[in-house]
Order: C-alpha cells, then sequence, then structure tokens
C-alpha cells in the first residue's frame, strides 16, 4: 500500500465556530455553494455524524459522483474529518482519500483552516501530479465559496 500525502493551510476571517460548522453541515452548505456543479447530496447511512455515509452528485460535465464518510467530528478541538470512499475521484490504485481538516482561531476572531489529504493506494503507484492538483484546486474552490457564503451570511452556521 502506498501512502500520499499533500498539505494546505487557509486563513479567513471567518470565526472558527463557523467555519467549523460549515464542514459538520457541508450536505447543506455544498448545495448553495455550489448548486451549478452539485446535482444533490444523499445522507445513504447513518444521522450526520461520526461513520455517516453521503452521496454527493454531480451535474453532467462536473464528475459524476462521490461517497463520503465522515471520520471525527471533534467539536471541542475544532477537528473534521471525511474519506472519500467511492466514486469518479477513487481513480487507478487509488483505495480512498482522507481528508482532515483543524480549524485554530487566529488572533484577528478570524480562522486559520489546515487541510491534509491522504492518498491511500493498493501499489506503490505515484498519483499523478495532475490529479493531486485538481484535487487540491476543487478543494481551495469549494472552502472559498463556502467562505463568500458566510461572509455574506453573517448568520449561517452559528
Amino acid at each position: 500500500m502506498g501512502v500520499f500525502v499533500f498539505e494546505d493551510e487557509i486563513t479567513t476571517t471567518v470565526s472558527p465556530a463557523r467555519v467549523f460548522n460549515s464542514f459538520v453541515n457541508a450536505d447543506v452548505v455544498f448545495l448553495k455553494v455550489a448548486a451549478e456543479h452539485i446535482k444533490s447530496v444523499e445522507t445513504l447511512e447513518g444521522d450526520g455524524g461520526v461513520g455517516t455515509i453521503r452521496k454527493i452528485v454531480f451535474h453532467e460535465g462536473h464528475g459524476g459522483f462521490i461517497k463520503q464518510k465522515i471520520e471525527v467530528i471533534d467539536k471541542a478541538n475544532l477537528q473534521y474529518n471525511d474519506s472519500v470512499i467511492e466514486g469518479d475521484a477513487i481513480v487507478g490504485s487509488i483505495e480512498k482519500i482522507l481528508n482532515e481538516n483543524k480549524i485554530i482561531p487566529n488572533a484577528d476572531g478570524g480562522s486559520i483552516v489546515k487541510s491534509k489529504s491522504t492518498f491511500y493506494t493498493t501499489d506503490e503507484t505515484e498519483i499523478p501530479v495532475q490529479i493531486l492538483t485538481e484535487g487540491k484546486e476543487k478543494r481551495l474552490g469549494m472552502f472559498k465559496a463556502t467562505e463568500a457564503y458566510l461572509l455574506a451570511n453573517p448568520d449561517a452556521f452559528n
């Protein structure tokens, strides 16, 4: 099994609690901030807590679908982790993608979001840089859209 990791850090003026709540309520957020890309979000198993599995279906031209499993929801430590366990992001030898998100308060009341994506593969084959870059760009785009929504709607996800 191979393991490939990329990390990212994003600073925002949005409060840590609201950023965390947007991760926890991603099924609602996705449809609000990316309706042109995301057709539907369906809970297949669970109640929204740890272990919940969601299916995210994309509009034609934006991919097919992914299944996402919630791994960690830690409100006290502002940690939210999920795994992509099936779908169009699982290509080639990729077995799953673990996304870890730690929200850290900064001095001005905003947040620093430290994200780490770990790609687990069935063998030692290198993951093409293009796949890693596309994944990173999609995550950043989704975060920026979420950030814009939160800034435009100060009462959302308090």
